[in-house]
């Protein structure tokens, strides 16, 4: 397959039936794969620059042999390249946890990742083969193993969104799984940060996008704009027109930007909650809805036919209707990144490009990544499971809520910390 096909492929997509997909390492594979690495990650993230911290490395260095869990940050979401990088120079092989549509992406791209020791699950869904698997695995200890906790990417560097306590509760089933065959057994939580920069003045590349989506979405129509910031602003407005057209919406005149976009957003979540008979739990977060919406459709599209023919053909239709929401909330996750505050925030190139990643995804219906990049990795403080396992089995809900936090916010310091690594953006 070529990399621009894997960059470009339609990550929407959802695979019926559903099969699980077992890791079946195969050391000619991870061999062949880790010797070509460092080309793929030059044409597929783009990233010809890593960086990874010292104290990190020698930290890691520490645990071989030891039961561990790798928990990166997900928003760039080509993070799985730089981690079995990060493999390749512990000389250690990793199981890697996966949603299904990675492995439908082609039988081939499938056959591989379950020869590099990936394995899938369906988001959301009593998933109880690949359960069974990452207690199994966790138990056995032999490799370490990746989960990206946050469970879905949102392509945009200096977000991260809420942890799944899913996580943390399989972490603890795979845990009392080794205490019963091992006493006082360990088991580490290691959080992991990515952070990407661009190595060249991207200004032109910037300009160059302005004016496609301005063509497109404009027609040339009046002056452009002077400064970038405002000319992105006006590509985004057109975006949030056409959509509130499409969604029916009108706008009060006095509603600014932000309020749109909030207001089409909870459009379109509220609508998905109201076709998946949810309700939005008190403090969840338009993310957590989001999360929930697609887990939702996932546990419908998934669902194995049972009963008589007719029953089966009750269920291909709910099936057909569930996928048609795909779209609606792959459009609110991009919205839930593209407002206006995230720019003006902190003025940078990274943060514009970001932007402007995802106008051209949602407009122009495909990926464009530019480079060269660098991807800076920081690795924190593991996090041993058994210093919390008394209290887990006195308070299962509380510790796994408390963990799956400093979890969290482990990975989210360290990305706040490489705040001030980005480059400035000129505005004029």
């Amino acid at each position: 397959m070529k990399a621009e096909e894997m960059v470009q492929s339609d990550a929407k997509s959802r695979p019926i039936p559903f099969t699980f997909r077992p890791p079946k390492e195969n050391g000619l594979v991870r061999a062949f794969i880790k010797f070509i690495l460092p080309l793929l990650i030059r044409k597929i993230p783009k990233v010809t620059e890593i960086d990874i911290n010292d104290d990190g490395l020698v930290r890691l260095s520490s645990l071989k042999g030891k039961r561990c869990i790798l928990t990166p940050s997900h928003s760039g979401g080509y993070e799985p390249y730089l981690v079995m990088h990060l493999s390749k120079l512990l000389r250690q092989d990793y199981n890697y946890l996966a949603a299904m549509e990675a492995f439908e992406r082609s039988p081939i791209v499938g056959w591989i990742l379950q020869r590099l020791g990936v394995y899938s699950i369906i988001r959301g869904t009593a998933d109880r083969l690949s359960f069974q698997m990452t207690r199994k695995l966790i138990a056995e200890g032999k490799r370490w193993l990746v989960i990206f906790p946050e469970g879905q990417t949102c392509w945009q560097n200096d977000t991260v969104m809420p942890f799944q306590e899913g996580v943390t509760q399989l972490a603890f089933k795979g845990f009392e799984e080794a205490a019963k065959k091992e006493d006082n057994p360990s088991l580490y939580f290691i959080p992991l940060t990515v952070k990407y920069i661009y190595l060249n003045d991207m200004h032109g590349e910037i300009d160059e996008s302005l004016k496609r989506l301005e063509e497109h979405l404009l027609d040339g129509r009046g002056d452009s704009p002077p400064s970038r910031y405002d000319r992105l602003r006006r590509i985004g407005e057109a975006v949030l027109s056409a959509n509130e057209k499409k969604y029916g919406l009108s706008p009060g005149s006095e509603t600014d930007l932000d309020g749109r976009i909030q207001s089409i957003k909870e459009h379109i979540v509220s609508r998905a909650e109201g076709a998946l008979n949810l309700r939005a739990k008190s403090g969840d977060t338009l993310l957590d809805r989001i999360r929930a919406s697609f887990n939702a459709v996932d546990r419908i599209v998934h669902a194995e036919p049972e009963g008589m023919d007719y029953e089966k053909k009750l269920l291909q239709e709910d099936q057909e209707k569930a996928k048609q929401l795909y779209d609606d909330l792959w459009r609110a996750l991009e919205f839930v990144a593209i407002y206006d505050g995230y720019v003006r925030e902190n003025f940078t190139v990274e943060r514009f490009m970001d932007i402007l990643f995802l106008v051209e995804m949602e407009v122009f219906g495909r990926r464009e990544l530019w480079g060269p990049r660098k991807a800076i990795v920081r690795i924190g403080e593991p996090l041993d499971l058994k210093d919390y396992y008394e209290r887990y089995k006195s308070d299962k809900r509380g510790t796994v809520k408390e963990v799956t936090a400093v979890l969290e916010s482990g990975v989210r310091g360290m990305l706040e910390e490489m705040a001030g690594l980005a480059a400035p953006l000129r505005d004029e």
